[in-house]
């Protein structure tokens, strides 16, 4: 999940021409404590493995997938999700396949 402040919301509503109302309402997701994110899975704004708002993407999007930050190991369930849909997740676990030498139990 990324989450979203305001000013990104409003910065890529005006982008797209829209009103925040009408953005909101198409592409965020409100918790209770005021939370957005947006609210599909995968984000509507990838089409065909690429960002098609990348200049105005969140900032959640720009540290995405975080192999940056500390304590990755406690993200892994979120990294894993992607897998099959993010080219850098997929990119990383293949390489590191190969450099353990992961053999699969299937073949």
């Amino acid at each position: 999940m990324v989450n979203i402040d305001e000013a990104e919301a409003t910065n890529l509503a005006s982008h797209l021409g829209q009103t925040r109302e009408t953005f909101d309402e198409k592409f965020i997701s409100k918790g209770e404590s005021g939370r957005m994110v947006i609210n599909s899975i995968p984000c509507h704004f990838l089409v065909e493995n690429s960002c098609s708002v990348y200049e105005h993407r969140f900032a959640g999007c720009r540290e995405f997938p975080a192999f940056h930050i500390p304590e990755f190991n406690k993200r892994l369930f979120t990294t894993y999700m992607h897998y099959d849909r993010c080219p850098i997740i997929f990119n990383v676990m293949e390489n590191l396949k190969d450099m353990l030498e992961f053999e699969s139990k299937s073949k």
